[in-house]
């Protein structure tokens, strides 16, 4: 199985996810969500992710964030109530999926959440989550199990390379020559935090003088690409194998909702 199918399974995970946080479009139905409940920007995004666990494991759905945002941000989700927030923002996301996608979701992708060993508390919560019998709604559903599972195993690959969240945004911005003032906008870093992740890979030998990545930075990133793949390939490889190439072909057309 190649890669670029690998990659396939998580560009349909991140289209459905997408619905339900608002990040790529403005779908209608959750307008209407963020708008009554006043609840816009990270404070929908973090309280769609709250939702799936206890509080005393919220720290584990927000560590791509600075934690002083957090902790700025947390009173607000509390008063939003995570897991209702989470049922409302399932419904308009599956709500939006169906007005995109009128057809039932392929099975392909139950079969593949479902496949899935995941690891790591937002990736266990999503798979613990019931289904709620509404077949977009369970496909979001399906799909952030498999979305976080991706991520999970690509946090354990950078963890293993001694980097810590914001290095690894760092270093991907980076590998894929995107500015750094990004990590800022999507991710509320400081600029001081971001230089001091760069100075920090610097160190290593990963970023040259004029801030590019140099050979071995390259290749660290592709070595943390390469085992993300690996480790996201697991449902798959739990299919069996004359399955695969059919649901590999369901999938592509939820990619591009």
């Amino acid at each position: 199985m190649s890669r670029e199918q690998v990659r396939g399974i998580s560009n349909a995970a991140n289209a459905l996810s997408h619905l339900l946080w608002l990040f790529q479009r403005q779908e209608p139905e959750v307008v209407e969500l963020v708008e009554a409940r006043g609840s816009q920007g990270f404070p929908h995004y973090l309280t769609s992710r709250l939702g799936v666990l206890p509080e005393e494991r919220w720290a584990a759905a927000v560590y791509i964030a600075p934690e002083s945002l957090i902790q700025h941000l947390l009173p607000r989700c509390r008063e939003l109530d995570p897991p209702a927030y989470l049922e409302a923002s399932l419904d308009a996301a599956g709500r939006a999926l169906r007005r995109l996608h009128p057809a039932l979701p392929p099975a392909g992708l139950r079969e593949l959440a479902e496949a899935a060993a995941p690891e790591g508390d937002l990736p266990s919560a999503w798979a613990s989550l019931p289904r709620s019998g509404n077949p977009h709604q369970d496909a979001i559903r399906d799909a952030m199990v498999l979305r976080e599972e991706r991520a999970e195993g690509h946090y354990q690959a950078a963890r293993e390379k001694g980097l810590d969240p914001l290095q690894l945004l760092v270093l991907t911005a980076l590998w894929r020559r995107q500015p750094q003032d990004s990590i800022g906008r999507n991710f509320k870093w400081s600029q001081e935090a971001i230089e001091v992740a760069a100075a920090s890979l610097a160190e290593r030998g990963w970023v040259g003088t004029e801030g590019e990545l140099t050979a071995l930075g390259i290749a660290v990133r592709e070595e943390i690409e390469r085992a993300t793949d690996q480790l996201a390939e697991r449902p798959l490889m739990a299919v069996p194998e004359p399955r695969r190439g059919p649901l590999l072909a369901q999938l592509s057309g939820l990619a591009s909702v």
